[in-house]
């Protein structure tokens, strides 16, 4: 392995460094060439499970900043982390030197000697070759004194607000960093929102945080929850030690089933600023580390036996809101009648409220609104139902009470919200009613309702006559009714067949789409919508059904009990794949849902 780096340094200018420049000018600018290079790796002795640091010193006269670049090859070892930089300065006797220092921490590939060979190292013109470096690993583990405890202040004073503190100066200890994450409730009922948190315990100055792989959040439905920019840090005690703990990832989580549900370990590097006080702490040496979480098992509750017949899967705690607007229309006008379902929950997905058929009101399809917010860690939902009413008559029409069944986590019982019924006045309309009269031929008088009808045009013993008089006239249009209708019939004994070919090229097209995405938000997007309008099209299933509900709501069809539990499970991970933020790639997991709908569909061809 070869390995070349280059750095820019910057200049550190202050009124010390300047008065320090004016006394030994002339003596640093006749040795600054004058530089020693060395190369060293410590410990000499390691496990295989073990590391060491190699570094390159550069020490010479004068206090400019020099630009370095090293190259060298690796034998038995791989780097883990680095390169961190450390510098320090000294003014002895009027003459002022600098040492300057790259290190990378290495991991051995086997037992065996470890070695860094062909160093070489440009400063200017000149290239310098430091003697190679080596160690020892064995098969077990070196054993190490444990490290010196110490008392430490808050240690977030890059990564986190300045106010918050510095190491105690003098502390000789090395610092601990670790992850630990929590979720509460450990047992929440299935719909039931838990909090998962990730921690980062640390007795060092954190420069930066970057997440390498966060759980996969599988069988949950997930809302990432925002962060302050200045998150605030808890000083806790672990173990008899004194840490800083502040969160760097919190999520809402939703089972979306019962049973036991893990959640993997989260692995994050952090880049730690350690001071260097060989100068007053003015400067510190920056490591790059990775530090694993713990993982963490979840255990879903199912929802207790008992629910109402109309329950379809609402879990929170819910309240519900109509609205009639206006409240008093004319025969043939629209009015719009509201349902708002709202509270503490995740109510995506839900089905709309079903309102009572009335005669002589006609009700169309509702259009759906909703929107989701965080208060605290709380995620409250919004859903709103907008049904257009159009009355055919003139009365009032009475809207009864709208219910909608729900599971309140806290009391564990099925409750019902509900909303007060509403009363749709409606008067004639300025259009002239529809009646059904006789009328009497132009000419002839109106007969006396008190007399005996006379056969005439209009009377049932004139139909023969005029059948016969215009039965040639009439067949043509008898022959296209007739047309018409056997080609109706046709249409109708071929519909289930078009019907499943048609939902097919929808659920294709889509999946096509989804492969092309970049996005795996969007893609999921459009597999779940493809999937919608198939089960529409094939099944006539609402395509704003839950998707838990879908397997419930193909009972009773051809579909087999196995594929329809396919089908819940795959929707299971699209909700997962277009809704849990992902920090990690999702394209393999785009290519595997994509993969199984393809199969699943020709299962139901």
């Amino acid at each position: 392995m070869r390995i070349a780096r280059r750095f820019r340094r910057r200049s550190i200018q202050s009124g010390l460094f300047c008065s320090l420049l004016t006394v030994a000018g002339a003596l640093a600018a006749s040795a600054e060439q004058e530089l020693e290079v060395t190369a060293r790796m410590a410990p000499e002795l390691i496990g295989v499970d073990q590391m060491s640091r190699f570094a390159i010193e550069v020490v010479g006269s004068g206090i400019g900043s020099r630009r370095f670049e090293p190259e060298f090859e690796l034998d038995n070892l791989e780097i883990e982390a680095g390169p961190s930089q450390s510098q320090s300065f000294s003014f002895v006797n009027g003459v002022a030197s600098r040492s300057e220092s790259l290190s990378w921490v290495v991991r051995p590939m086997g037992v065996g000697t470890a070695r860094v060979h062909s160093i070489k190292v440009r400063i200017g013109d000149t290239v310098y070759e430091p003697a190679d470096v080596e160690i020892q690993v064995q098969e077990g583990a070196v054993g190490r004194a444990p490290p010196q405890r110490g008392r430490i202040a808050d240690p977030f004073e890059d990564f986190f607000p300045p106010h918050i503190g510095r190491l105690r100066r003098g502390a000789t200890v090395r610092p601990e960093v670790f992850l630990r994450a929590e979720i509460a409730p450990r047992d929440p009922w299935v719909g039931q929102q838990a909090l998962y948190t990730l921690y980062l315990y640390t007795q060092a100055h954190i420069a930066s945080i970057n997440p390498e792989r966060l759980p996969e959040f599988s069988g949950f439905w997930v809302r990432e929850l925002d962060l302050s920019e200045s998150p605030e840090v808890e000083m806790v005690d672990v173990d008899g030690q004194r840490f800083g703990r502040v969160p760097v990832l919190r999520r809402a989580v939703f089972p979306l089933r019962p049973g036991e549900l893990e959640l993997e370990a989260a692995k994050v590097q952090l880049s730690v600023r350690i001071p260097d006080r060989t100068f007053g702490s003015m400067f510190s040496d920056v490591e790059q580390i990775r530090r694993d979480s713990n993982p963490l098992t979840l255990v879903a509750r199912p929802l207790p036996p008992g629910a109402p017949a109309d329950y379809s899967g609402a879990v929170g705690e819910l309240q519900i809101a109509t609205e009639l607007e206006p409240e008093d229309v004319a025969v043939g006008e629209a009015a719009t009648f509201s349902v708002t379902l709202s509270g503490a929950g995740h109510l995506q997905g839900l089905p709309a409220p079903r309102l009572p058929e009335l005669d002589g009101l006609r009700t169309f399809p509702p259009q759906q609104d909703s929107d989701e917010r965080v208060v605290g860690n709380q995620v409250r939902g919004r859903r709103t139902w907008s049904f257009v009413l159009v009355p055919e008559a003139a009365r009032s029409f009475d809207l009864p009470a709208i219910e909608v069944p729900y599971f309140e986590p806290r009391s564990g019982r099925y409750e019902i919200a509900r909303a007060a019924p509403a009363v749709l006045d409606v008067v004639p309309g300025d259009a002239p009613a529809v009646e059904v009269a006789q009328t009497a031929e132009p000419g002839v008088a109106a007969e006396d309702p008190g007399e005996p009808a006379k056969p005439g045009v209009g009377s049932a013993a004139a139909l023969p006559t005029l059948a016969a008089a215009n039965w040639i006239q009439l067949l043509p249009w008898l022959l296209v009714t007739l047309l018409l209708a056997t080609l109706s019939a046709i249409l109708v004994r071929r519909r289930p067949r078009n019907d499943r070919r048609s939902g097919a090229r929808v659920l294709d097209a889509a999946l096509d789409a989804a492969a092309a995405e970049t996005s795996g938000r969007q893609a999921a997007a459009r597999i779940e919508e493809g999937w919608r309008r198939y089960l529409e099209t094939r099944w006539a299933i609402p395509p704003g059904t839950a998707s838990t509900q879908w397997s419930k709501q193909l009972m009773g069809t051809e579909v087999p009990a196995e594929a329809a539990e396919q089908l819940v499970a795959l929707a299971d991970d699209l909700h997962y794949l277009r809704y849990a933020p992902q920090l990690a790639d999702t394209e393999s997991l785009t290519r595997e849902l994509i993969l199984r709908s393809q199969k699943l569909s020709r299962s139901l061809q």
